[in-house]
């Protein structure tokens, strides 16, 4: 089971999370949850790893199709101007990295001035990785070689969700911190993306009503 997130580089708010296989249409399920949770009509700038599924997923979720020209052609996806996509891919030698390459797939002026506000030297997937290194500690079902593993996929599931619920809003994260005066304020992922304006009790976050469709 793999924890598919969406994860904002500079709130670190995971925006989405699908548990499951790794698959193509689990990738698209995530990235079509991230675009319905992004403010209408906005154009990120996505950093991924370079597993097959993103860069198709990606294109078919963000991307325009432009109708078809004549009769009997189909209608051309194309990516939307604006959008912005890199890519990091890691090779290994013996189960250790022991390169990274990364390849700016589209929109590269747009993704040079996001790494700049962004404060990156390079495309990157830190964010998502320091989230995973992150979970794995709070949430014993993901460490490896424990008896502590889910032995159900459902639990598994309620688990992941519970844990990111509790990240966003009742953790804060040390890259949030706000310096000012000699004096230190400290910021859950929520109040960094404007969700709250408090650092959460975890059973304020349990009682808090859930409002459906």
């Amino acid at each position: 089971m793999w924890d598919h997130t969406a994860v904002a580089a500079d709130s670190k708010l995971v925006v989405s999370l699908m548990v499951g296989k790794r698959t193509y249409d689990q990738t698209l399920a995530v990235v079509q949850d991230a675009h319905d949770r992004l403010r209408s009509g906005h154009l990120p700038a996505i950093f991924t790893d370079a597993f097959a599924s993103y860069e198709s997923a990606l294109l078919e979720v963000f991307g325009h199709r432009y109708p078809a020209k004549g009769r009997g052609r189909r209608p051309v996806l194309r990516w939307r101007q604006g959008l912005a996509y890199g890519q990091v891919k890691k090779s290994y030698t013996g189960g250790r990295v022991d390169g990274v390459a990364v390849r700016a797939v589209h929109g590269k002026a747009h993704l040079e001035h996001v790494l700049y506000l962004l404060g990156y030297k390079k495309i990157n997937t830190s964010v998502v990785e320091r989230h995973n290194g992150t979970s794995r500690l709070r949430n014993q079902r993901k460490v490896r070689k424990t008896l502590a593993f889910s032995k159900a996929t459902r639990y598994h599931r309620w688990m992941s969700w519970l844990a990111v619920g509790l990240y966003n809003f009742c953790r804060t994260h040390s890259g949030l911190q706000i310096k000012s005066e000699g004096k230190v304020s400290h910021q859950t992922p929520a109040m960094a993306a404007k969700l709250a304006d408090h650092i959460w009790s975890t059973r304020e976050w349990l009682l808090c009503p859930v409002l459906g469709d």
